[in-house]
């Protein structure tokens, strides 16, 4: 079997509005070595006949058709039936440039790092905008860093701005297990697990904001689904750092007590507490475990929410967000 340079595992779910342009980003590499293995996870839309149309004229392109699964399952699925000498994953709606796959695979043949990751940009029909949170992240390229000196690339939990040395990938057994926010749990312990990454000094993925059909997980922020969805990755997340690397702990808890909990409190002004229930369970529970220092150095209107959240105080929590605005 010829081993490709890179393969790029690409799972799909009725995303015809925007699936083709994907498509034509990843053909128009300027790695033209790939293998581009398309997964759908059982659409009910146009986007198998556009895929199927891909691999008739292209054949670095192959399909592979399941019942409707999940993300975490198609992406599995995709990986293991990649051969190249390095993976990525793309999501469907998105949108790769061209140079991305040549920098960061250049990047990694001459560091030998295990991965590399590169900035990304917010898109939509008005064209690409800096996403404020990862400004800092990506401010500067690094070659052989990791997460342990580096800590900021605690924010770096995305998988689709990445390239991964496959024999890494295989090593590790890394594979993608939840339902949604599937992302963090995988990347958070490569960064862990890696010898050394890199961070390239460019662009190299189109986030996009969806204007037209379904909306996309991070669209449906406040759903009470979506947020016991988010706080289950979060659990999970911190509790491979607590095991693998548990320096890194105050810096995560950091994060999640200014974001994903913050997203959580706020989604409370839209839902019940019954509607809730799983969200807020799973939240407190790990609110709980926080050290206590890093909630000390929180701004005092963070260290109030929490500790409303904290104690079930619900209905005083909501009468606080909506006295300061939110």
């Amino acid at each position: 079997m010829l081993t490709p340079t890179l393969s790029v595992v690409v799972p799909f779910y009725n995303v015809a509005p925007y699936f083709p342009e994907l498509l034509e980003s990843l053909a128009h590499q300027d790695l033209k070595d790939i293998q581009v293995i398309l997964v759908d996870d059982g659409s009910t839309d146009t986007s198998p006949q556009i895929a199927t149309a891909w691999v008739a004229k292209d054949d670095r392109f192959s399909l592979v058709t399941q019942h409707n699964q999940g993300l975490s399952a198609a992406r599995n699925a995709g990986a293991e039936r990649a051969t190249g000498t390095y993976l990525a994953f793309a999501d469907s709606d998105d949108v790769v440039p061209p140079t991305a796959y040549r920098a960061l695979v250049e990047s990694l043949e001459s560091t030998a790092s295990d991965f590399a990751s590169g900035d990304v940009r917010r898109l939509d029909s008005s064209g690409t905008h800096r996403h404020p949170r990862y400004a800092d992240v990506f401010a500067a390229p690094r070659s052989r860093t990791h997460i342990t000196r580096d800590q900021d690339l605690i924010l770096d939990r995305m998988i689709w701005n990445k390239v991964f040395r496959r024999s890494f990938w295989d090593r590790h057994r890394f594979a993608f297990s939840l339902a949604q926010y599937e992302d963090a749990p995988v990347t958070v312990r490569a960064h862990i697990e890696a010898r050394s990454v890199d961070v390239v000094g460019q662009v190299v993925y189109h986030w996009r904001i969806r204007e037209a059909g379904e909306r996309s997980i991070t669209q449906r922020l406040y759903e009470p689904d979506n947020i016991a969805a988010r706080m289950r990755m979060m659990v999970v997340t911190g509790e491979i750092l607590r095991e693998r690397a548990p320096e890194l702990l105050p810096v995560y808890e950091r994060d999640m007590c200014l974001g994903d909990l913050r997203i959580a409190m706020l989604a409370m002004l839209e839902n019940t507490d019954d509607a809730m229930a799983t969200a807020l369970e799973l939240g407190r529970g790990f609110l709980a475990r926080v050290d206590e220092q890093v909630i000390e150095r929180l701004p005092e209107v963070n260290r109030h929410r929490l500790a409303l959240l904290l104690a079930g105080k619900s209905e005083e929590l909501r009468e606080a967000l909506r006295a300061d605005g939110q």
